[in-house]
């Protein structure tokens, strides 16, 4: 009798935590550089077609705050939507572009167009319910009240909808709750772009919200890397493998003495004016950022056509982001104001 009635009253506290937290904001605004800005209640976004992924929530400085199965809307599918269009310039492309999402605190985050158009949509959410992921075993049989109550409360919190949840990160602190507003952001719309007969950079410079600029002529210093590149773009297709090697781009980016910001991005451009931008957080909260490296050799030989450094993001679905012959990695922060 008294496990049944422990059954019946787990089963009421899942079905109320899943049912029960609604700390909402009232509506999303979507707009920036877009074509179709959007205001979204949260009746509407309840009509996308959803999918459910798993957020343990783990932040870097050790803060638990449950895992759950969330049920949300790709954030993709809504940029669709809303129809991503840059203004009049010379680079058409959109791998330059930033995603700024807030939240009705003020908190912020900036994504990469990359990391949401060229990895699978159920990476990047917007969830809007959730499911608290139960123990299966007795919590006193391995901890004290002390340790394990603070944890289970967790499970039962209110948590605010919309929310971004990052399913990809090793850390939840992209995760944002009560989203009110996803402005996408050309920080460069008048960097013009130009056809060279042969496209070189000896070196490369780091630039911008960091403490020591770095002019880099050799990738010395670090542990070396390899990666396979697979080089699939949108514009010509299929055109092989290559094996690089190289430095981790996060190994380069640490010598600057930058701050760790979810609000910074890297803008990273060739002398023709080709440029593409990557997250701090795809950097150094995203695994992949563990791989994301800068190149100085393809199959065994030092680069020469497309060098003498290369940017090569892992894991992307097209390669529309690597950028040959870097010359400049310019840092970026969003935090108080659109540089």
């Amino acid at each position: 009798m008294k496990k049944r009635f422990i059954a019946v009253a787990l089963t009421t506290l899942v079905l109320l935590a899943a049912t029960a937290w609604a700390d909402t904001s009232p509506s999303l605004i979507i707009t920036g550089a877009v074509k179709h800005p959007l205001n979204l209640a949260l009746e509407d976004l309840a009509h996308y077609q959803s999918i459910e992924v798993q957020l343990n929530e783990v932040f870097q400085d050790g803060t638990y705050r449950g895992a759950f199965f969330y049920r949300g809307v790709p954030l993709k599918a809504l940029l669709e939507t809303s129809v991503v269009q840059k203004g009049t310039t010379d680079f058409n492309k959109k791998v330059d572009l930033a995603v700024v999402v807030k939240n009705q605190a003020g908190e912020q985050v900036v994504l990469s167009w990359g990391e949401v158009f060229y990895k699978n949509p159920g990476r990047i959410i917007l969830g809007l319910s959730a499911l608290p992921i139960m123990p299966h075993k007795d919590c006193t049989l391995c901890h004290a009240p002390e340790v394990y109550q603070p944890r289970l409360d967790q499970l039962t919190r209110t948590i605010g909808f919309p929310k971004l949840v990052m399913g990809g990160d090793e850390y939840a602190d992209r995760s944002l709750e009560n989203i009110t507003v996803i402005e996408v952001v050309d920080l460069k719309p008048v960097v013009p772009a130009k056809k060279m007969e042969k496209l070189f950079s000896p070196e490369f410079v780091i630039t911008g919200a960091v403490k020591n600029p770095v002019t880099v002529t050799e990738l010395t210093g670090h542990p070396r890397q390899s990666l396979k590149a697979r080089h699939l773009g949108e514009g010509r297709g299929f055109h092989g493998i290559d094996l690089v090697e190289g430095v981790q781009l996060k190994a380069v980016l640490n010598q600057t003495g930058l701050t760790h910001d979810l609000s910074t991005v890297f803008l990273i451009s060739a002398p023709d004016g080709y440029r593409s931008l990557v997250s701090y957080g795809e950097v150094f909260l995203d695994p992949a950022g563990e791989r994301m490296i800068i190149a100085d050799k393809r199959n065994g030989k030092p680069l020469d056509k497309d060098g003498k450094f290369m940017f090569v993001p892992p894991d992307d679905l097209m390669a529309d982001r690597d950028i040959k012959a870097i010359e400049k990695i310019q840092v970026i922060s969003l935090g108080t104001s659109q540089q």
